[in-house]
């Protein structure tokens, strides 16, 4: 197989996969939206007619769960294609290929949040450490500081670090794996696992470490990689999927989401260690479905729309938070007005985060990506 294939597989996936991004990312930032909204007027949470709303938009963080579903899977699958064209894997290129897509947006954030908006606001203030951001400990400074700092868009990174950390133990992994020429990586993958369960088990009390700890998520990530190294060796249960009916996989999609909506009770109390199990699962599906499906009931990829957002996902997931706080500033509260709060806050924040995530991509991502070296030897 030649390099060339491998980037049209890359660019198969990439596509078909971009509106899932959007997807995400746009329920993250409604997530936040309607966390605003209720904390402004606590009493719209009464309204029947929103009640559906807010019990939807309330699990907009799985949105998170799904991007490290995600990576797992592409990053892996793309690590073992490189490694059969090739014979070998370049840990150097892979760390400075996500680097160069994670690093930009990043520090951005950090810079505003560590050193501009003290200058530029006088009573701004954040527990937070910029030592653990610099060190991509940001997810740890969550359990740490996080519970009590009034600067929300600093929160954001959590996941980038975690992912960061993920990349470079899951590179490593490899390589050294290939080195020993024991490249046994279900196995490690099965292992690690375990021992995300047990960690889960141990701390299932603890809602912050259970959301934060990179060992209490690493679960999505795994099932990712599970699933990436299924799809890679062509496994025969990938293929059963791929084939299912329509129905069945409108089935699963109503099963799925129905479990994402009552998470809160089907995972109560101690069945809160299941939760990332199955619901990566489910995630998961929806990636092999969107990916390699035959009988989708809608192929989101083929939605330019959704597409093009996706492209510009990391800068929306990044750039969100950051909006809303400095729009819960400058626009008004429309007080004993909530209808008139919901619409323009909602068209605002909107507005300016797809326009600015637009913006970014253009002019300081795209210029990063175009440093990306090829995978070609």
């Amino acid at each position: 197989m030649t390099s060339i294939t491998t980037e049209k597989i890359q660019k198969t996936y990439f596509n078909n996969l971009n509106a899932l991004r959007f997807i995400a990312a746009f329920s993250v930032f409604f997530f936040h939206l309607i966390n605003q909204l209720k904390a402004a007027y606590p009493s719209l949470t009464e309204i029947t007619l929103l009640k559906p709303l807010f019990v939807i938009f309330d699990k907009g963080n799985l949105g998170v769960n799904f991007f490290f579903v995600l990576s797992g899977f592409l990053i892996t699958y793309l690590i073992l294609e490189e490694i059969k064209n090739f014979g070998s894997f370049s840990l150097s290129k892979f760390l400075i290929r996500r680097t160069l897509r994670i690093w930009p947006l990043y520090f951005i954030i950090i810079l505003l949040g560590f050193v501009i908006f003290p200058l530029l606001f006088s009573d701004y203030y954040t527990d937070h450490k910029l030592i653990n951001y610099l060190l991509f400990l940001a997810n740890f400074d969550e359990i740490w500081h996080g519970i009590n700092d009034p600067i929300n868009f600093l929160t954001v990174p959590w996941s980038v670090a975690v992912e960061e950390q993920f990349y470079l133990f899951w590179g490593v992994l490899i390589w050294a794996l290939l080195r020993l020429k024991k490249l046994k990586l279900g196995f490690v993958i099965f292992v690690l696992y375990i021992l995300c369960f047990i960690f889960r088990t141990y701390h299932w009390q603890d809602e912050y470490i259970l959301y934060y700890h990179t060992i209490a998520v690493a679960q999505d990530i795994l099932t990712g990689a599970f699933v990436g190294l299924s799809v890679f060796k062509g496994r025969e249960w990938i293929e059963k999927l791929k084939n299912l009916k329509q129905w069945q996989v409108i089935f699963i999609y109503a099963l799925g989401l129905f479990i994402c909506i009552a998470k809160n009770k089907i995972f109560a109390d101690q069945m809160v260690i299941f939760e990332r199990f199955i619901l990566s699962i489910f995630f998961a599906y929806v990636i092999i479905d969107q990916s390699l499906g035959k009988n989708s009931f809608y192929k989101f990829g083929k939605t330019k729309f959704f597409n093009y957002f996706g492209k510009i996902s990391y800068g929306l997931y990044m750039y969100h938070l950051l909006i809303m706080y400095l729009t819960a500033i400058y626009l008004p509260d429309f007080e004993n007005k909530p209808g008139l709060y919901l619409i323009v806050h909602f068209g605002v924040n909107l507005s300016l985060t797809l326009i600015i995530s637009s913006l970014s991509y253009r002019f300081i991502e795209s210029k990063f990506l175009a440093l990306k070296p090829s995978q070609k030897k």
